[in-house]
């Protein structure tokens, strides 16, 4: 009995890390957003590296301890309607993290080229793009955990 308990806190653990790592990104790109210069967005930019290497870890341990708990529980990934649910918002939420992880890469060194003067002639109308597309990436991971997490909680 008590290795579901261990199971279902390293899957609450791997949850709060994946939520902490999406809220602390959002607060600091908040940050880079209202910043003036590209020395400073560079270095918000940089103190967001620990979050993009953060959130893989996160979703392995949730991946792990979730295949842990359908096995303990005996439930297949499809046997439950919500489950299934949680699943297919669960992989949703891994591929856009995936996806603006890369854009948000490039975003990085496109502002650290513009602080060094280096940057090539189109690199604002770039960073302005990737600076849109990462503002509605905060708000809808949020919003993909939230509904994550009362899936898990409420069971329909």
């Amino acid at each position: 009995m008590t290795s579901i308990f261990i199971l279902l806190v390293i899957h609450l653990v791997g949850y709060a890390t994946l939520f902490a790592a999406t809220v602390g990104g959002w607060i600091i790109h908040t940050h880079y957003k209202s910043a003036d210069d590209h020395r400073t967005k560079s270095l918000l930019l940089k103190s967001l590296r620990p979050f993009g290497i953060l959130s893989p870890i996160a979703v392995a341990v949730m991946i792990a301890s979730g295949i842990g708990n359908m096995v303990y529980f005996g439930i297949g990934p499809f046997s439950e309607g919500w489950l299934s649910s949680k699943l297919v918002l669960f992989l949703i939420l891994v591929v856009i993290g995936v996806i603006f992880g890369t854009r948000s890469v490039r975003r990085g060194k496109l502002v650290a080229q513009l602080a060094e003067g280096t940057a090539p002639d189109d690199a604002v109308t770039q960073v302005a793009a990737l600076d849109r597309q990462l503002s509605m990436f905060y708000p809808a991971q949020f919003a993909l955990l939230l509904i994550v997490l009362c899936l898990s909680v409420v069971r329909p």
